[in-house]
């Protein structure tokens, strides 16, 4: 009797996982008014176009002793200005400035 308790229990829990509703949801909110907010967008410029594999500062790895050297030359360095435009540069120079200061 047992044994087809545990039978039957096993055979609801694999229909449910079938054929029930997933049990888990990703979810991903956007809000629209991130595409201009100066932290955003310095994070993102900062990710894709200074410290991917390929970019520049790939091997960098920055603190709060160093950031302001960072931003230095992240306006004045040739290579990287010529990577970013004057919003990104704002933009980035922010971002870094609101992670590294302390609060």
């Amino acid at each position: 009797m047992n044994n087809r308790i545990c039978e039957i229990t096993a055979m609801l829990l694999a229909i449910m996982f079938m054929f029930g509703p997933s049990l888990t949801f990703a979810s991903f909110s956007y809000d629209e008014m991130t595409k201009d907010d100066p932290y955003h967008v310095g994070k993102i410029t900062y990710h894709r176009k200074l410290a991917c594999n390929t970019c520049p500062l790939s091997n960098t790895v920055i603190d709060a002793s160093m950031y302001k050297s960072i931003v230095q030359r992240i306006n004045n360095d040739e290579q990287l200005t010529s990577l970013l435009n004057e919003k990104e540069r704002l933009a980035v120079s922010q971002y870094l400035e609101y992670l590294f200061t302390p609060r």
